[in-house]
């Protein structure tokens, strides 16, 4: 959908995370799935080139042996990293670059632990002269054992980025980078999405105000769920009215959190059937116990009905 709306509404926010970039620092960019953390790291790599040449490696991998494994790629298609280094055949450092393919060496370099590959990334991307920058898709699936790899790899490159949670326990990989949260759409940016997206696909629609209207509502501000809207609305012939009112995403679900209210009811309860007990009033202690008995049947319909959802 990008090809066809562009990044409508991200403009100052990429341009904020490339400037925090070119001071060098490493960045973490944080924030829902789907909210368009990739998009924005794209948008702002692309704009970095604009005014520096570098060595730009992206990692889009989601396991940890992948992610190493994409580095390595990386460095070894740049020149940074000769062969050997990866214990592959002394005569391929010979070779241009470009003339290594990766399909026939990755069988042999997967062989590698994530140490090994480590040992080889950290002194080429030391040895480099001016500063590689390492695009990570993905950073929310990191464990602890993995931290020392990182924070080595953070002492010789620059590293942008993102996760949709931060998992507490790798804290000191976090305290390395600059968190920049990637907010919701604002409805004025969701709704020229919309209608872009309609004018440039010629989406036909009964009634593009109320279509627009129940889209903006259900995606709640999250662009991959406008995108999931958008795409399957444009399967059908003419979107009629029932079919807009049908569209529902689960972005666009909002819960309530109603534990605090039946904790405090309940322990108000008990208090007061406590209260009954000590001053002796029977019709107290009664009416007390049979607004537990509701609270604790609210309590297990509620709950039902919430396990039903997820």
């Amino acid at each position: 959908m990008k090809d066809l709306t562009g990044l409508i509404g991200r403009d100052e926010l990429i341009e904020k995370v490339a400037r925090e970039a070119r001071k060098g620092r490493h960045l973490l960019l944080t924030g829902p799935v789907g909210i368009g953390k990739s998009a924005v790291l794209e948008a702002v790599i692309d704009r970095l080139l604009l005014r520096q040449q570098r060595v730009v490696i992206p990692v889009s991998e989601q396991q940890a042996k992948g992610q190493f494994l994409e580095i390595t790629r990386g460095l070894l298609e740049s020149g940074l990293l000769k062969p050997s280094a990866l214990e592959l055949d002394a005569h391929l450092d010979d070779l241009d670059p470009s003339a290594l393919e990766w399909v026939k060496l990755k069988r042999s370099v997967n062989r590698l632990s994530i140490r090994d590959l480590c040992a080889a990334i950290v002194p080429a991307l030391h040895d480099h002269p001016g500063r590689v920058l390492i695009a990570v898709d993905d950073f929310t699936a990191v464990t602890p054992t993995l931290v020392a790899f990182w924070l080595a790899v953070f002492e010789a490159a620059q590293v942008i980025g993102c996760a949709s949670a931060k998992r507490p326990n790798v804290a000191k990989l976090w305290w390395k980078m600059a968190e920049m949260d990637v907010p919701p759409l604002a409805i004025e940016s969701a709704r020229a999405i919309a209608q872009t997206y309609l004018r440039q696909t010629g989406t036909l629609v009964e009634s593009p105000p109320l279509f627009i209207a129940h889209l903006v509502q259900q995606a709640n501000g999250n662009p991959q769920a406008l995108a999931d809207l958008l795409a399957d609305s444009a399967k059908e012939r003419v979107v009629d009215k029932q079919r807009i009112r049908e569209m529902k995403h689960a972005a666009g679900v909002r819960y309530l959190d109603f534990t605090p209210v039946m904790i405090v009811a309940l322990a108000s309860v008990v208090g007061t059937r406590y209260l009954a007990m000590g001053t002796g009033d029977t019709e107290l202690y009664i009416f007390a116990g049979m607004i537990a008995a509701v609270v604790i049947s609210l309590r297990v319909f509620i709950f039902r009905g919430a396990g039903k959802a997820n």
